[in-house]
Order: structure tokens, then C-alpha cells, then sequence
């Protein structure tokens, strides 16, 4: 348990300083998005470590073994949209689309995807509130939602397939429901206009479906033959 304990020991002290930097970088977005993804981390380590720690045999079944490279390629697909998300999080960019399904009543509204994803900006500006015009927040949130319909296919397609036999059937349903759940938050935080209750529940649903991934990923590592 040494390394993994190290590692988490590690990120908590990282995460410190993120949180330092946040307030003395003027929530410098790179800082904000690196501070949310931190946070998350640390979550998946723990839960990992208390998976690692648990006694229970029925870990070792073998029933999620034949859905691993699925599992990890939509863990991974995951991974990439809570990033983005917290990109659009820190960039103040989820009301640049205040209408659904269309943005700005078009398809495609005019967006800059070059200004929108500049990772390291000045030093020393204050970022509350952002600083990017609509064009570069519009790319954010439409990158955004791209990532959520590739994240939905793809994990929407695991779940089915976790469906099917009864062995995987439990945690196909959990990670199918919270999916769906996280999709239509999503979407009342554009229609709203972003409530803060819907924020964080959206916010605290992306956590509960990664850990919903990150178990399937951990089945399928200690399925035994």
C-alpha cells in the first residue's frame, strides 16, 4: 500500500498548493481547472486504496474481464470531459450558450478555438469573471458539449453491453443511471441559466460517475482467470 499511500500524500499537498496559487494567481484558469482535476484524483486514489484494503472475495470475479478495453477507453473519454469541463468552469464559459439543442440559435455560432484553448495566460490579471470575448467562450462550451456526446455514445454503448449478462448487470445499471443523470443536469444548466444547486449537483454527479467507471476499471483489474 506504501506507493499508493505516497502517491495520495503527495497529491494532498499539491492540491495545497493549487489552492494557494488559485487565490495568489487570481484564479488563473490553467491553476482553477488543475485544482478541480487535483480534487477528483484524489477521490479516485482514495476509493482505490479503500477497494485495495477491502476483504470482500466477490472482487474477484471474472465477469468484467472481456469488458476491459471498453471500460478503459470510456474511463479515458471521461477523464477528458471532466477536463474539459472544468475548463469551461474556470472560463466562465457555461452561459456562453444560453439555448439548447442549437447555440446562440445557430448549429455552429462563430467560435475561436485558438483563443479559447490558450492553457497559460498572464500573470497577474484578475480572471474572476473571465476575461475571453463570447467567439472564445462559445468554442469552450461547444467543445464541451461535443465531449459530451462522444462521452455519452461511449459509455451509453458500455452500459448496454454491461446489460446484458446478469454477472455485470449491477454495474451497468449504476454507471447507465448516473450517466443520464449527468447528461440532463447538464442540460438544466444551460436551460436555467445555471442555478447554483444544479451547478454543484452536476459538479458532484461527474465525481459519482467517474467513480462508477473507476470500479468497473477496478473489477476488470482483479478478475482472476
Amino acid at each position: 500500500m506504501r506507493p499508493l499511500a505516497a502517491a495520495i500524500l503527495l497529491l494532498i499537498l499539491f492540491q495545497a498548493a493549487l489552492g494557494m496559487w488559485t487565490v495568489t494567481l487570481k484564479l488563473l484558469p490553467i491553476v482553477v481547472m488543475a485544482h478541480l482535476l487535483g480534487g477528483l484524483a484524489t477521490f479516485s486514489l482514495l476509493l482505490w486504496l479503500s477497494w485495495d484494503t477491502s476483504a470482500s472475495s466477490d472482487f474477484d470475479s471474472p465477469a468484467y474481464t472481456p469488458y476491459r478495453s471498453m471500460i478503459l477507453a470510456g474511463l479515458l473519454v471521461l477523464i477528458a470531459q471532466l477536463a474539459v469541463g472544468g475548463w469551461t468552469s474556470a472560463n466562465y464559459s457555461a452561459l456562453a450558450c444560453p439555448d439548447f439543442p442549437v447555440c446562440q440559435g445557430e448549429w455552429w455560432p462563430d467560435s475561436n478555438f485558438r483563443d479559447g484553448f490558450v492553457l497559460w495566460r498572464e500573470i497577474g490579471v484578475d480572471y474572476e469573471g473571465g476575461v475571453l470575448d463570447l467567439p472564445s467562450r462559445t468554442a469552450i462550451h461547444m467543445a464541451h458539449r461535443i465531449g459530451a456526446v462522444v462521452t455519452f455514445l461511449v459509455l451509453g454503448t458500455l452500459a448496454l453491453r454491461l446489460l446484458r449478462p446478469a454477472s455485470t448487470r449491477a454495474g451497468g445499471a449504476v454507471m447507465g443511471v448516473l450517466l443520464l443523470a449527468q447528461v440532463t443536469l447538464g442540460i438544466l444548466n444551460v436551460v436555467l441559466f445555471l442555478p447554483l444547486p444544479n451547478a454543484v449537483a452536476h459538479n458532484g454527479t461527474g465525481a459519482l460517475l467517474l467513480a462508477s467507471v473507476l470500479w468497473l476499471t477496478y473489477r476488470s483489474r482483479m478478475a482472476k482467470p
